[in-house]
């Protein structure tokens, strides 16, 4: 089944174009995906689409296996990689990717939470498997990128089941968020950042006299953020879930969503 494309219209490009006015750093969609994917021009466009809303972001294509796209932030990695083409609810949560990583983003925790995610010990490896219709994995998906963003021990990638299914059906997901650290399953459903970081402080433990420098960065540009609100009203139909079933309104409904979050 061939997927059928989303493009950005013109109000929505102007939107995210006021969105990512105020990034300071340059960020590239490094994209690698199969000569022969059915996804293939699906995410290009959409992610050139993306890019032309700032002259702070690019896009690179490199042929690779399969279908996946990293964030790079003045040229060094994030940490954050999708393997999907993030609309419909994972939409906003490819915009908070970059509006954290240059410190803009709204739901980066309070500062007594940032150290206990700077202070896990590391590395690990977390893969969050979704679908671009789930109405839970969005907050699942975007704390864990936080995470990514606060400790660069920690790497995050979000994989939509759909086109993933072998290894869907190898890791025995039976639902959706379902997320693995190095390979162990360690959440199910609806998670928020503190339960999730509960368990991987479980698991991997912390290091208390140890904070990741990496973020230092990050936390300046906090002080001084600004917030960009949609002026946009949020249009709700009843059924969030069926808004999604049409792939051409799927990033429409993601793009109102942000005005919650960004």
């Amino acid at each position: 089944m061939v997927r059928s494309k989303v493009m950005l219209d013109s109000a929505m490009k102007d939107q995210l174009s006021g969105i990512f006015s105020g990034l300071v750093s340059q960020y590239v969609f490094d994209i690698q995906v199969a000569p022969d994917h059915e996804s293939r021009q699906e995410l290009i466009d959409l992610l050139g689409d993306v890019a032309s809303c700032s002259d702070h972001l690019s896009c690179s294509v490199a042929d690779g296996e399969g279908l996946q796209f990293t964030i790079v932030k003045d040229g060094m990695p994030t940490g954050i990689r999708f393997r999907a083409v993030p609309n419909g609810h994972e939409f906003t949560s490819l915009l908070l990717a970059v509006l954290n990583c240059d410190g803009k983003g709204k739901n980066i925790p309070d500062e007594g939470i940032c150290a206990r995610v700077r202070a896990l010990n590391g590395p690990i490896k977390l893969t969050t498997y979704v679908s671009l219709t789930c109405t839970n994995c969005p907050d699942v998906v975007q704390a864990l990128n936080v995470m990514a963003t606060l400790n660069s021990c920690i790497t995050h990638e979000t994989v939509d089941g759909a086109i993933n299914q072998k290894e869907v059906e190898a890791m025995k997901v039976q639902g959706v968020p379902s997320v693995f650290a190095d390979g162990r399953l360690i959440n199910v459903g609806r998670s928020d950042l503190g339960e999730l970081l509960s368990k991987l402080e479980a698991q991997y433990g912390i290091n208390e006299g140890g904070v990741d420098n990496s973020v230092e960065k990050v936390e300046n540009s906090l002080k001084n953020r600004t917030f960009f609100v949609l002026t946009e009203k949020i249009r709700q139909k009843k059924g969030g879930a069926a808004i999604c079933e049409k792939r051409k309104l799927s990033a429409h409904w993601g793009l109102q969503q942000m005005m919650w979050k960004l």
